[in-house]
Order: structure tokens, then sequence, then C-alpha cells
């Protein structure tokens, strides 16, 4: 679908509504990435004695207290941040995006989960706040990823063979280009 617009000048333009949406999923691939970029970083520079890019928030209520210091008594908390970097750099440099979405889909709803349900926020769910956007951009990419999952949703998988390993030299090559072609 094209919409055609035409300006004072004359000129005509086009709109292709495919081209539109192609530019919302890669603004949003690259906003959750960056995201998760500036949060884990911000946790790991204090881990390293550097000052953090904002204070990590303990949670207004109760839940949401003790679920975010039981993660860093733990150390848990360091992996999540330690995940959020690595999917962060995956999604902006559009590198191994869709393992980046599927491994960014926990931590997603972790953040969703203690913003709206452990701290009591539901007016939140329908806002433009960035904890609740987290999880929203993540599924919206799962979906415009799903033929990468596809396969993984077979009722009845064979198991794989050692031949199979061969398919390892093919995950660097890019799928929109032909093979062979530059």
């Amino acid at each position: 679908m094209a919409v055609t617009t035409r300006s004072l000048t004359g000129t005509t333009h086009k709109l292709d509504a495919w081209f539109v949406g192609k530019l919302i999923l890669i603004f949003f691939r690259i906003m959750l990435g960056a995201w998760m970029i500036v949060s884990g970083a911000s946790h790991l520079l204090s881990v390293f004695g550097y000052p953090p890019i904002f204070p990590q928030p303990l949670g207004n209520m109760h839940p949401s207290n003790v679920m975010l210091v039981s993660l860093l008594e733990v150390g848990l908390f360091d992996l999540v941040k330690t995940v959020e970097l690595v999917v962060g750099l995956c999604l902006v440099f559009n590198v191994f995006v869709p393992l980046a979405l599927a491994v960014a889909l926990p931590v997603s709803y972790m953040v969703f989960h203690n913003s709206i349900a452990l701290n009591f926020r539901y007016e939140r769910i329908f806002s433009t706040y960035m904890a609740v956007w987290c999880l929203y951009m993540n599924i919206i990419l799962l979906l415009a990823h799903i033929r990468y999952y596809l396969p993984m949703l077979r009722m009845r998988a064979p198991m794989g063979r050692l031949e199979d390993l061969k398919g390892l030299a093919t995950i660097f090559q890019d799928p929109e280009r032909p093979q062979g072609g530059r």
C-alpha cells in the first residue's frame, strides 16, 4: 500500500507503508538496544568503581525492593546487567538480532513486571514509560523476526547430527545478500 501526496511545487511523493513499517522496526531495534546499553553500562560502571550514568532505583514498594535487593545480594543483578549490555550491543549493531531478542525477553519481562506489578503502577500499562515499552518493543521485534523462530516450534523435532555443525560456518553470512554476491 502506497500513499501519494502532492506538494505545492507539484512534486509527487510516494510513501510506502511497508517502508514506513520497516523504519519503525529499525527505530524500535535501535531504541531498545540503546536503552539496554545505557541501563547495563550504568550498573557495570559502578562495579568497576566509576559513577553510574544514573542511580539504580530499588523499587518504591516492598515487593519490588525485595526482588531487586535479592538480585543484588546473590549477584544475579550483575548477570542481568551484563545480558542487557550484550543484547543492547547486538541490537544496535544489528548482529545476532533474533538470538538477542530471545535472550532479552526474560529481562524485558522482569523490567515490565517490576515496574507495573511489583510497584502497583497499573496506570503505566498504556504509557510511554520506557520500562513498559521495553517489553512491548521486544515482543513486536520478536514477531517481526518470527521466521527465525518457526523452525524451533516443531511439535516433534528430530535430533540433529554431527554433520549439522557444518552449518555454523554460515552464521556470519548476510541472509538478504545472495550467496557469492557482494
